[in-house]
């Protein structure tokens, strides 16, 4: 569950928004007025107002009618939300630990009936697929298998721009950029070999998620499996009632 890069105006203003209340910029928890903010941040008031709509949907913040839109704290210090999509050394380090990366290994073949399913390719289809170890303080943590279309590579690459984070390298050599993700998660025990890579014992139980990027166009451009240790991360969601209209 990886970061996305850059997106839009409104995702920079959102992210800007973001960084003050984490800074504690805003006094009582209260945010100033649309057109403040507009001043403060350099943008359109068009632009800003999308930027709020987007944190309140993510119950970042709260409009009160009236009132004023606040800071929602008890949202703010939820460590890591399921809802949201995170570095993996981003997300390590938010947990207190310092991170760090081994490379398991890189390879272009051809897609197996699964991916080639899970991916919407045509037989035959090549793949790169990279696997990593992600560390906490040198512990390993998380284990991940990134899988990406080789024909959606635009530029000649090193391997070890795949040594990591591959939504970066997604954006540099492919020019894709992940819009949303549609996850499956599971508990599962650790076979043999996620054993060993994650350094726990056999069966051990792991949070694990089964993961597919699309971009703006709907179309799949990659496809992940993540091991997370249970015992280094807390998992939270937020979640809103939401009721079906009387027809």
């Amino acid at each position: 569950m990886q970061q996305t890069g850059s997106g839009s105006r409104v995702d920079e203003i959102s992210e800007q928004v973001r960084a003050l209340i984490d800074g504690q910029s805003f006094a009582d928890g209260r945010l100033p007025s649309e057109p403040e903010l507009t001043r403060i941040l350099g943008a359109s008031r068009a632009t800003v107002r999308q930027a709020l709509s987007q944190l309140e949907a993510e119950r970042i913040i709260t409009r009160k009618h009236g009132v004023g839109t606040f800071v929602n704290q008890r949202v703010l210090n939820i460590g890591t939300r399921l809802d949201q999509v995170w570095d993996f050394q981003e997300m390590i380090q938010m947990a207190g630990y310092e991170p760090g990366v081994r490379h398991e290994s890189l390879s272009l073949r051809h897609a197996s009936d699964a991916i080639l399913t899970a991916l919407s390719l045509p037989s035959e289809e090549e793949v790169l697929t990279t696997a990593n170890v992600f560390l906490a303080n040198g512990v390993p943590v998380i284990y991940c298998v990134d899988v990406i279309p080789a024909r959606l590579v635009r530029q000649a690459y090193n391997d070890e721009e795949l040594h990591g984070p591959v939504y970066r390298f997604l954006e540099r050599r492919c020019r894709q950029r992940v819009d949303y993700n549609i996850t499956e998660i599971l508990a599962v025990g650790a076979s043999e070999a996620i054993a060993r890579r994650l350094g726990c014992d056999a069966g051990a139980p792991l949070h694990f998620f089964e993961e597919i990027g699309y971009n703006a166009a709907g179309e799949p451009i990659i496809y992940s499996e993540e091991y997370y240790s249970p015992s280094f991360f807390e998992f939270k969601i937020v979640r809103k009632l939401t009721t079906r209209s009387s027809q």
